[in-house]
Order: C-alpha cells, then sequence, then structure tokens
C-alpha cells in the first residue's frame, strides 16, 4: 500500500489519466487478513496470482508488478541495491500474451529507509516459500517502524513491447524478452544514478 501511495504521486504528475484505472498486484496472504485487506483494496492493490492479475488486463487496467515479491523485501539489505528478477519472467509472458507495454521502474532510496538484518534467514526464507509469509527484521528511527529519513527518487524508462509469433511466447522468445528487460532496467539505474545522489553504486540483479 505505502509502494502504491508512492507510485500514484509520479502517475499523477507524468500520466494522470491512468490512476484510476491501475492496480497493483499484491501478496495474497494479505488479502486473507481482515482489515488489512480492505486497506490493500482502498489503495488499489490486487491479489497478485496469475487469474487476478490476467482478469485485470482483460479489462483493460495498468499493473504495478513488484517481480522480486517476498524473496525480495527478504534479501533487501540497508544501502544496497539489489532486485531479485533473474528468474522471475511470468510478468514478461503476461505482458507479451495480452500485448501490452513494459515499463521498467526503479525507486532510488528506498533501500535506505530501514536498517536489516539478515538473522534467522534460512527460517524466514522456509516461511515465505511454505507459507508465502514475508518477515523481514528491520528497525527504523530510535529502533522503531518509522522509516529513516531517505531521498526518494522514482525513475521511469521507456515503455517496452515484446512481438511473439504465436498466441503464448515459446521459451526462446520469453527469456529474450526478458534479458532485454533486465537490462533495460540496468540501463535505467546507470543512467539516473548520479542525479538521484547515489553515484558510486551499482545494481545486483539476482
Amino acid at each position: 500500500a505505502d509502494f502504491r501511495l508512492l507510485m500514484d504521486s509520479v502517475l499523477q504528475n507524468v500520466f494522470p489519466s491512468s490512476i484510476r484505472r491501475t492496480r497493483t498486484l499484491t501478496a495474497s496472504i494479505l488479502f486473507r487478513i481482515p482489515l488489512i485487506r480492505e486497506i490493500c483494496l482502498w489503495s488499489g492493490c490486487i491479489d497478485a496470482s496469475r487469474k487476478v492479475a490476467e482478469k485485470a488486463l482483460e479489462r483493460k487496467r495498468t499493473l504495478i508488478v513488484i517481480p522480486g515479491g517476498e524473496a525480495e523485501q527478504l534479501r533487501t539489505e540497508y544501502g544496497v541495491e539489489r532486485t531479485v528478477l533473474k528468474n522471475r519472467k511470468g510478468f514478461v509472458k503476461l505482458a507479451m500474451r495480452y500485448n501490452v507495454p513494459l515499463v521498467p521502474v526503479y525507486v532510488f532510496g528506498s533501500n535506505d529507509l530501514f536498517y536489516t538484518r539478515n538473522t534467522f534467514y534460512q527460517a524466514r526464507y522456509w516461511l515465505m516459500k511454505k507459507f508465502r509469509i514475508c518477515i523481514p527484521l528491520q528497525r527504523g528511527v530510535y529502533g522503531t517502524f518509522m522509516p529513516l529519513p531517505a531521498r526518494m527518487t522514482v525513475v521511469l524508462g521507456k515503455p517496452m513491447i515484446f512481438k511473439m509469433k504465436g498466441d503464448s511466447p515459446d521459451i526462446e522468445e520469453l527469456d529474450a524478452a526478458h534479458a532485454q528487460f533486465c537490462e533495460a532496467l540496468v540501463k535505467l539505474f546507470d543512467e539516473h544514478k548520479d542525479e538521484a545522489g547515489y553515484p558510486d553504486r551499482s545494481l545486483i540483479v539476482e
């Protein structure tokens, strides 16, 4: 929900007409928790299952996707720019099947909002794989959950359309499109890291 609110402010300035039809794919487990479910729906989030995503695309919705999901949350490290993307190809396949563009987006500063720890990482990773529950260990201002002061910069790349021969991409087409997207994201990061205030950092793609 927090990420969605941040993106709304960006969309308001760049694509003001798209906000009402934009949805953010969010962890399915959150929609099973009373009150949290209502907050997610209120902020424009929907279940990240493939079935729900396909229905949203059929209704011509614009989707905000965080491909790394829970795994990327667990791998988040203060001061380190990392994205879990190498084996995440489902969102590319959906875009190709529904002939919609993919827009690379990067949020500078998001990894500096909290100090993180890798304590019990294997146990937390097991919980994530077994129950789709992410338990990040983090602390902010004075050890609380209030985020640390950090400059946030959102950058958007050029829309990317990937063509395919049939109704669904084959392995070669999907791999090629995914590789192009990864390259575009790294290029976007490198082009904007100086002005965003992180000239000495590099984006790690896992």
